[in-house]
């Protein structure tokens, strides 16, 4: 009984905030701080090769961080192991790498990815 009572009283704290998280929304995005994992770039590569992760998207881009005043410029890429269907998103400065996003099961939509290949000119 006083884990049901527990159980309870976070249920209601945590509907509590949910709900006043809701009510506050805006039409303006706002800047999260998100759980990544970052290090080295031969750390990051060790834990992607160690996932069998393939490169198969990379681009230029820029990444922003309450650690920085101004965005830094990344290369960020995307590694798939077509067998487990593990991924993981990727970004590489000049001072380090980070995994930002990972996961298991991905699609590829074929319609998308040759309108995406054509040549621009």
């Amino acid at each position: 009984m006083k884990y049901y009572l527990l159980f309870c009283v976070f249920a209601l704290i945590g509907g509590f905030v949910a709900g006043k998280a809701v009510a506050e929304e805006t039409d303006e995005p706002d800047w999260a701080s998100k759980p990544v994992i970052c290090g080295t770039v031969d750390k990051i590569s060790e834990i992607t090769r160690s996932k069998g992760l393939e490169l198969t998207f990379g681009g230029n881009g820029l990444a922003n961080s309450v650690n920085m005043d101004t965005p830094a410029s990344v290369y960020v890429f995307l590694g798939i192991n077509p067998e487990t269907k593990d991924w993981a998103l990727s970004e590489v400065t000049d001072e380090e790498a980070c995994i930002i996003g990972y996961g298991t099961g991905f699609s590829i939509d074929a319609h998308t990815m040759k309108k995406l290949s054509k040549p621009n000119t």
